[in-house]
């Protein structure tokens, strides 16, 4: 699979997103993938979502910010990315998926095609798999200064991840 391919598919999955409601303006984008890197998906949140979720557990506020499978709409734009993952299918180096993904964002994010504040987040995860060296490396790529050590001073506090 050429990286190009998984660039135009994302950047359509996050430019056909429909008008977030009320004041839930996107305030996270997010690409994932799994440990074995069979597929590829896209996730954002909403402001109005990350309040309710920080409010219900303030304890972890940065939790719901940093991880797409909380947010308000993990998996949309799937229709974009199904052939993507039918040629994950068929054996692509993980490392080489991971990077294909963190490169596309970031291009997405130069391109401006992200909405971009400081509240934004733009995060690629990895769904069943923990590795916060390289979480907090990516997020670093992805974001402002700000935002990076924001996400490295809450990955520390991480139990069961540090």
């Amino acid at each position: 699979m050429q990286d190009t391919m998984l660039l135009a598919a994302a950047r359509t999955a996050f430019t056909s997103l429909p008008e977030a409601s009320g004041d839930g303006c996107y305030c996270g984008y997010a690409l994932y993938s799994d440990a074995d890197a069979r597929t590829v998906c896209c996730a954002v949140n909403t402001r109005e979502h990350l309040a309710r979720a920080q409010a219900r557990d303030p304890g972890d506020a940065e939790y719901y910010r940093w991880n797409p499978a909380e947010w308000a709409r993990e998996g949309v734009g799937h229709e974009h990315l199904a052939e993507v993952n039918r040629l994950l299918s068929s054996s692509q180096r993980r490392e080489h998926v991971y990077e294909m993904c963190v490169a596309a964002l970031e291009t997405l994010v130069a391109e401006g095609v992200l909405g971009r504040d400081e509240d934004t987040v733009v995060v690629f995860a990895v769904s069943d798999h923990t590795d916060p060296q390289r979480e907090t490396e990516w997020i670093r790529r992805l974001n402002t200064p700000f935002q990076a050590r924001r996400h490295a001073q809450w990955i520390r506090t991480v139990p069961t991840l540090t």
